[in-house]
């Protein structure tokens, strides 16, 4: 019924071939774990996310491109990456593929990181 992007949850036929009677029960399921999420009074971003320097972003496209949970998009009017924080797992391989290095992970900076490093 868990889908790997947090909030997705599958049943039926897009799961796998069953019968109805299994349809249902998945269904079901899906439901309750759906209103699981929804019955909460806030549901909170996790803290490491992508976040886009408009000003060095080409918006190429890569950063879209080779990202698993289809987290970030391009904004056609300034054609720069857009993160979507609610889908957005902080694998980081958009800011691998960054050629512009305009995107980093909140609190994984190249600059904090170098401190860090110092700092030992």
């Amino acid at each position: 019924v868990d889908f790997a992007t947090d909030g997705v949850f599958l049943c039926g036929l897009a799961h796998y071939p069953k019968d109805i009677a299994e349809s249902i029960a998945q269904a079901r399921a899906a439901a309750a774990r759906a209103a699981t999420v929804l019955s909460q009074p806030e549901i909170e971003a996790e803290g490491k996310v992508a976040a886009v320097d408009a000003s060095r972003c080409s918006g190429c496209g890569d950063c879209a491109e080779i990202c698993a949970y289809k987290a970030i998009e391009l904004d056609p009017i300034l054609r720069v990456a857009v993160v979507n924080e609610g889908t957005c797992k902080g694998c980081g391989a958009c800011t691998a593929t960054c050629r512009a290095a305009a995107i980093d992970l909140k609190g994984f900076r190249n600059d904090q990181i170098l401190q860090a490093v110092d700092a030992m």
